[in-house]
């Protein structure tokens, strides 16, 4: 799809990931709707973005969402969605209450497909639009401490990968994008901790590159992270029980800290 001219949705438009696809679809000529929780951020970033429109909504509030669905709707057609917003859902699942379970699932997967059936209909009327989701390789492979985040973004790379298939022909398309570890925001920049053991990490502006590359090339599914990573998952997709294997001693105690970093964003 041809970005120019078009009006695309982000979600976690705060965040750094978020702000950078941001601006990458207003460089490629965008109107972008800003939605995320924390209005500061987000009124300076479209500030500097003429044209943009910030509306903000807490995704795990499920009135909210369709009442920030019916604005989105109001201000005219929508050609794109980029599902971006996220909880870390670190840390072992027992952890939990039930209610935190709810919140991670709500926005992680939940209100992604939500937006996309609001949002989908207009698309297919007028024969044009894309929709990406902002996944992880988590969403590819499983680590130790993120039972709960990974099982939210395999969800969305089923949802994505068969809603896909569902647009064939339709003019609409999907994709998802696989990020590795973003070292310049989110939450690894959070919890204060590095890319994970044996990788460099990936940027939050390759992260919007990649976006900007599966809506112009039609691509279904794009990692953006290191070759090693691109390997390994590969190699577990093909051979899962590997992954027990895989696991040390330097790895799990990498994963206890960025739960524990990120213990109060639940």
């Amino acid at each position: 799809m041809e970005i120019r001219g078009t009006t695309i949705v982000v979600t976690g438009a705060a965040g750094g990931a978020g702000q950078a696809i941001v601006r990458a679809l207003h460089s490629a000529g965008a109107r972008v709707i800003l939605t995320g929780r924390r209005l500061a951020e987000m009124e300076a970033l479209a500030g500097r973005l003429p044209g943009s429109v910030v509306l903000p909504c807490d995704l795990s509030d499920t009135t909210a969402l369709d009442r920030f669905l019916d604005e989105v709707l109001e201000l005219g057609p929508v050609d794109g969605l980029i599902a971006n917003a996220a909880l870390p859902a670190t840390g072992r699942i027992e952890e939990y209450t039930t209610a935190q379970i709810d919140r991670a699932l709500d926005v992680n997967l939940r209100a992604p497909i939500v937006m996309t059936q609001r949002l989908l209909p207009g698309m297919l009327e007028r024969g044009r639009g894309h929709i990406v989701f902002v996944s992880s390789m988590g969403g590819k492979m499983g680590t130790a401490r993120l039972a709960l985040y990974s099982a939210s973004k395999f969800g969305m790379r089923g949802f994505g990968a068969s809603l896909r298939q569902d647009l064939s022909g339709s003019g609409v398309s999907a994709s998802v994008v696989f990020p590795g570890s973003i070292i310049d925001g989110g939450m690894l920049t959070d919890a204060g901790v590095g890319a994970s053991p044996g990788t460099k990490g990936v940027t939050c502006a390759a992260v919007a590159d990649g976006v900007v590359k599966v809506i112009t090339r039609d691509i279904g599914e794009l990692d953006v992270t290191n070759p090693t990573v691109k390997v390994a998952s590969k190699v577990l997709a093909l051979a899962p029980n590997l992954s027990d294997r895989l696991k040390n001693e330097r790895m799990l105690a990498y994963a206890d800290q960025l739960a524990e970093g990120m213990r109060d964003k639940r």
